[in-house]
């Protein structure tokens, strides 16, 4: 829109005659009278330009700066302003009174003394309400190395100057022998919250992310620490924990949706990668400030909590709560009334139901053949589900598909040389082994012997005989319930009463292999008459 002469005159004339302190009001009416912006407003008035120069109000505010930027250069990197005017204070290179420099103000004279470059603006994404959407993702320390596993479990980590790289691509798996430092965060997009953990293993893998979050989900001990419970959505990577289908399948079970972007869409994540700069710029260089270079896991893990405890406090909510800005931890308490449905705890056993899943068929001998290994669970011959747990590896559950049974799978024991797997010895067997020899001799059928009842004249007569009865053939296998009880009668010659009969064929029926059933059930009668006698 043009403004005619006229116009601009009468606006310049308007806006030098304004008092002093209501220039900006009368602006903002001229603009509104002619339905132009302010600012061209002020290019009409030609009150635009350079900033006139003034004096410093506070000229030693110039000096601090200068000696706590000079301090953050200690570090391979700029340390964070405030921490390094915290340290100068505390090395007595600046006075006590420069603490309460405010820090908006050091980072205005920093950037005036061409020390910090200008902020950058970056795109916003918004949730509602706290846990209705968390980033998480893992990354590799910068200035952090593994050196060695203790004793006790626990690892010995070293700081190094330069951002270290253990070859290849940061996250990606290394050698069995070499170890990374890694990062996992999670990051509430209502309020900025963060939590986060530092662990040692050789890449980023799914069990280590799962294990993370469960743990991140679940209260902390130490009351500063607020973000828990289970969220409605999980922005994600494109990683493998929601790749694999252990992972996919716990977070149906908790309720959570993973939304993963396309490869390659880090703004997507900014809020969470943010974190990671910010822990590797304000907690990880201000370690290079101790005077030991080398610290435990679990000692870098507590730093990290009470790291991340003034964080939350100190820093501002994404969101306003009741119109205000208040910090992160505030707002995160405040804003969960804001929720559609009350936050759920997190299971203390989440982890321990992960498990991964596959279908196998059992042989013949009953072995179950997984990844690598052979085991037995007393059946054979049918196909299983097999359940592996993610966090105990021995632990193998297999279900049967016809029936629905479960039962825990064990490693197959392979028996020793001449180990028979059959029945036990019998009466016999035992009265061999154990009986003394008689000691005595004889020869039943020497030729020139004489027979009892050779002299006898009578003449012996041929028997009527029968056709040939079927032969029970003893190598057919199955559940022959005929053949099975032909094999107990040629065992047991003795009578069976009807309830006897039909008590044996009912356990014979009921056998796995009814010939083998009724042989060990003769021996087994045979065994107890001999006792009762």
């Amino acid at each position: 829109m043009s403004l005619a002469v006229h116009v601009k005159a009468e606006i310049a004339a308007a806006l030098g005659a304004a008092p002093r302190g209501r220039r900006t009001a009368t602006a903002v009416a001229l603009a509104g009278r002619w339905q132009v912006s302010v600012a061209t407003v002020y290019r009409c008035a030609q009150l635009g330009g350079t900033a006139r120069r003034r004096d410093a109000a506070r000229p030693e505010y110039r000096a601090w700066v200068r000696v706590a930027v000079d301090l953050a250069q200690r570090g391979p990197a700029p340390l964070s302003l405030d921490l390094a005017l915290a340290a100068a204070v505390e090395a007595g290179l600046v006075p006590q009174e420069a603490a309460a420099m405010p820090l908006a103000t050091a980072h205005r004279v920093a950037r005036e003394m061409g020390l910090r470059p200008p902020r950058r603006r970056r795109h916003r994404i918004h949730a509602d309400y706290p846990m209705q959407a968390v980033q998480i993702d893992g990354s590799s320390s910068q200035h952090l190395t593994a050196v060695r596993e203790l004793a006790d479990g626990d690892w010995l980590l070293r700081m190094h100057r330069r951002p270290w790289s253990a070859g290849g691509y940061k996250n990606k798996p290394l050698a069995s022998h070499r170890q990374r430092v890694l990062v996992y965060a999670l990051w509430d997009i209502c309020t900025g919250l963060v939590r986060s953990e530092y662990t040692v293993a050789r890449g980023e893998t799914a069990l280590d992310t799962l294990a993370f979050l469960c743990r991140a989900l679940q209260r902390h001990e130490d009351p500063r620490v607020v973000l828990h419970g289970i969220p409605d959505d999980l922005w994600s990577d494109q990683g493998g924990a929601w790749k694999s289908a252990a992972g996919r399948d716990l977070l149906a079970r908790l309720g959570i949706a993973v939304v993963t972007g396309l490869p390659y869409q880090k703004e997507r994540m900014g809020g969470v990668e943010r974190s990671h700069r910010t822990r590797w710029g304000r907690f990880e260089r201000a370690l290079f400030l101790r005077r030991s270079g080398e610290i435990r896991l679990s000692e870098l893990n507590a730093r990290l909590v009470a790291f991340e405890a003034d964080e939350n406090a100190r820093r501002q909510s994404r969101t306003l709560v009741g119109g205000r800005q208040v910090s992160r931890a505030l707002a995160w308490q405040a804003l969960l009334s804001a929720r559609p449905r009350p936050l759920r705890e997190m299971p203390a056993d989440a982890l321990a139901t992960a498990a991964i899943e596959g279908r196998r068929q059992l042989d013949v001998n009953g072995v179950l053949r997984w990844q690598g290994a052979e085991y037995e669970c007393g059946w054979h011959d049918r196909w299983v589900v097999v359940r592996q747990s993610l966090t105990q590896r021995e632990r193998l559950v297999v279900e049967c598909e016809a029936s629905g049974e479960r039962r825990e799978a064990i490693p197959l024991r392979r028996r020793s040389y001449g180990e028979i797997r059959a029945a036990g010895a019998t009466p016999l067997d035992r009265l061999i082994a154990e009986a003394p020899a008689a000691g005595g001799h004889a020869d039943l059928w020497a030729p020139d012997r004489p027979r009892a009842g050779s002299g006898d004249s009578v003449v012996a007569l041929v028997p009527p005989s029968a056709p040939a009865a079927p032969l029970a053939d003893p190598l057919a296998t199955g559940a022959d319930l005929a053949a099975a009880m032909a094999t107990f009668v040629r065992h047991w010659p003795q009578a069976l009463t009807p309830g006897q009969k039909a008590r044996v064929e009912a356990r014979l029926a009921a056998a796995a292999d009814p010939l083998r059933e009724a042989i060990d059930l003769a021996n087994a009668l045979t065994t107890a008459t001999r006792r009762t006698s």
